[in-house]
């Protein structure tokens, strides 16, 4: 092999780990935003209950189908 051919080599390999790099750390960020959101909906779910005086908790279903309703997916 001719040194161009290492060079191509090496830079073959970095790119390819630079690349399953970018992969998992999107992977990582997107899992973190929708655990966020899950997160973010549980509190106002115990919120509106709080607010509504705590007497009975409200029908998780009903209430995460009112805050995300199917035609805004």
């Amino acid at each position: 092999m001719t040194n161009v051919e290492d060079f191509a080599a090496v830079g073959a390999l970095i790119g390819s780990l630079a690349g399953a790099l970018t992969f998992a750390i999107k992977l990582l960020v997107a899992s973190k935003d929708e655990r966020i959101g899950d997160l973010v909906d549980e509190r106002d779910y115990y919120r509106d209950a709080a607010i509504a005086g705590g007497q009975r908790m409200p029908d998780y279903e009903e209430w995460w189908l009112r805050r995300h309703p199917p035609e805004h997916r």
